[in-house]
């Protein structure tokens, strides 16, 4: 119990210093289910992905840290991550739905239909980020968790009325977001809430857009 508790500690204070974070999930839809994680660099520099991965947990009461899917996701291949960039995973249905290409692949029923924790972590292991999607159950709502261990979310997602949110999207750095359409039929239609893979919809941090404007006036000053 103590290892799990010191691996919760770790990832709350892996959150507070991140910059890459998930920022859109789309999980649960209408028919089969149109599934893709989005994640994104909010920082000034850009950073490797290298060895980071991808966690889904069950957090609905009662079944409390058993695994989902074939997750832990682990991203390869050499990718980094400029400033605001993002990167995707995603099944092919929403490949076909979204008219995109993954930047990787997920399995058909990859997320949790159910009350489930979503963790980033780097390639050291450390929590990145971690969100808790909760349904109507009000029980769930103290069970975000890793493998079990309780953790400290970045922000709760749900539920959409008494159900589980088809998915979310991040729209700031403070827990603002919207719930993603659940009905495939308003998926894809131009608005934050039928999703939006690919593109970063987190407004740049004003000290980063200071950072920014700096940089320009000493271009120009040269």
């Amino acid at each position: 119990m103590k290892t799990a508790w010191i691996m919760a500690l770790a990832g709350v204070a892996g959150i507070a210093n991140a910059d890459v974070l998930i920022s859109e999930v789309l999980g649960s839809t209408s028919s089969s289910d149109w599934e893709f994680i989005e994640i994104v660099n909010t920082g000034p520099a850009a950073v490797s992905l290298d060895g980071y991965s991808v966690e889904l947990w069950d957090s609905d009461e009662g079944n409390v840290g058993g695994g989902d899917g074939a997750a832990p996701y682990f991203i390869s291949g050499g990718v980094t991550l400029n400033p605001g960039q993002v990167y995707t995973l995603g099944n092919s249905l929403a490949a076909t739905g979204y008219a995109i290409t993954f930047d990787g692949d997920l399995p058909s029923n990859a997320i949790e239909n159910s009350s489930y924790t979503i963790i980033l972590a780097d390639n050291g292991g450390v929590v990145s980020d971690a969100i808790l999607v909760v349904d109507g159950d009000v029980d769930d709502l103290d069970n975000a968790n890793r493998a079990g261990a309780p953790i400290v979310p970045s922000m709760t997602a749900g539920p959409d009325g008494t159900f589980l949110p088809a998915g979310f999207a991040r729209t700031d750095l403070s827990g603002g977001h919207v719930i993603l359409n659940f009905d495939t039929a308003d998926l894809n239609n131009g608005t934050l809430e039928g999703g939006t893979p690919g593109v970063n919809q987190i407004p740049a941090p004003a000290g980063l857009a200071v950072l920014g404007l700096g940089a320009l006036a000493a271009r120009r000053r040269r």
